[in-house]
């Protein structure tokens, strides 16, 4: 293990199918330790509901889920520990590195390696990033969800209490990430790296993307069990919008004041502008799915049928640069090949991570992360006054 943190408690719910149950010897010499619990539901659950059981039995101050793909970054949890010590935040989020394991598809994005060099550190106002996220118009992975966030036991006991369950939608992680931000209002995000995000070729979100039949097919049969139903005023499909825009839906249930950050009409335009699938009969499909949702709504099945005939949604088939094409800085992030440095799964990435970043040092964490525009005009025209 790569942390030299100890006073930590691992959770392990396996929720494999009974043909692939993992067995605690399968663990190795982790098995012996009194920190490592290794838990199997009774049922095969969806994922939402696996995720459900396993915060369900922890016991921690604070927590942070993954899935069996991903990792934490050497050293990870003695920073995570000494920031929350200093700040007593209720959430603590931080930018991740995005890994494509080798057996991932399709083939031309496998050991793709996607680290945040734009990242901020500061507080942000929940309200309105949240906006912004829905609106497509910012990176949903820095809402604070589970999956690159540590939360504490008081906030995910809140968001019970308001909602009668820490998740509720198909997509868990997003929708962690909404809901926690909405109860805490503002939280405390990190430019640092601290985990790291691994799609696999087993990965739920892979097998969307690349229309694995099997894997999406046991997705689906496995929600069909659990109580956590489509929002019926939204088309029930996939498109990478639909995966931000559902688990909002499903919190606005519980917080119906949310409904304020997306009106209908604006929600079906950017549904039907960000319409894609993986060949012309699939768009087709999609595209009646959309009007048969707002049939129920005259004015509105008249106003999105119109803004599909004038946009005329088409299939655009997707080339798949190769990783070694796309190497370079992109602005915000940058993108390796993790093949090039003999990084072959988490672990290795984990360590490489560490020392590409460094110790990490000690930031202002009570400035805003994202300032109001008033006070960057101020701050750039004093900068420029100054000739600094």
């Amino acid at each position: 293990m790569l942390q030299d943190f100890e006073d930590f408690e691992l959770i392990i719910s396996d929720n494999s199918s009974p043909n692939q149950y993992m067995k605690p010897g399968d663990i190795h010499e982790f098995h012996t330790d009194s920190r490592i619990k290794c838990l199997r539901p009774e049922n095969e659950l969806s994922m939402t509901d696996n995720w459900e059981f396993a915060i369900a039995r922890s016991t921690g101050q604070y927590v942070i889920l993954f899935g069996d793909d991903d990792g934490l970054v050497k050293g990870a949890l003695t920073i995570i520990h000494g920031i929350i010590q200093l700040t007593n935040a209720p959430v603590l989020n931080w930018a991740r590195v995005e890994y494509n394991w080798p057996d991932r598809l399709p083939v031309e994005i496998a050991n793709q390696m996607v680290i945040p060099y734009k990242a901020v550190t500061g507080m942000m106002s929940s309200e309105s990033y949240i906006r912004k996220v829905i609106n497509y118009q910012a990176d949903y992975r820095y809402l604070p969800m589970f999956y690159n966030s540590a939360v504490s036991r008081t906030l995910i006991e809140t968001l019970r209490q308001k909602t009668g369950r820490v998740f509720n939608a198909t997509i868990p992680d997003i929708y962690s990430g909404f809901a926690l931000a909405h109860v805490s209002n503002r939280y405390l995000t990190i430019a640092y790296p601290f985990s790291i995000n691994g799609v696999s070729g087993q990965s739920n979100g892979a097998a969307h993307e690349s229309n694995k039949k099997e894997k999406k097919e046991e997705f689906l049969k496995l929600y069909d069990q659990s109580g956590i139903k489509w929002p019926a005023v939204i088309p029930e499909m996939y498109t990478s919008y639909l995966g931000i825009l559902e688990p909002y839906v499903q919190l606005t249930r519980f917080f119906p004041e949310l409904l304020k950050n997306i009106p209908e009409k604006k929600m079906y335009k950017i549904i039907i502008d960000n319409i894609d699938g993986n060949s012309k009969e699939d768009i087709t499909v999609k595209i009646s799915k959309i009007l048969q949702t707002v049939e129920r709504d005259k004015p509105l099945f008249n106003w999105v049928k119109g803004y599909i005939q004038k946009t005329n949604p088409q299939y655009k088939s997707i080339a798949f640069t190769s990783v070694k094409e796309k190497v370079g800085f992109d602005g915000s992030h940058l993108i390796l090949n993790a093949s090039d440095f003999d990084l072959n799964n988490v672990y290795d990435v984990s360590i490489f991570i560490a020392k590409l970043f460094g110790k990490y040092k000690d930031r202002d964490f009570t400035r805003d992360a994202f300032p109001p525009l008033k006070k960057r005009i101020r701050k750039a025209a004093a900068i420029i006054l100054r000739g600094i």
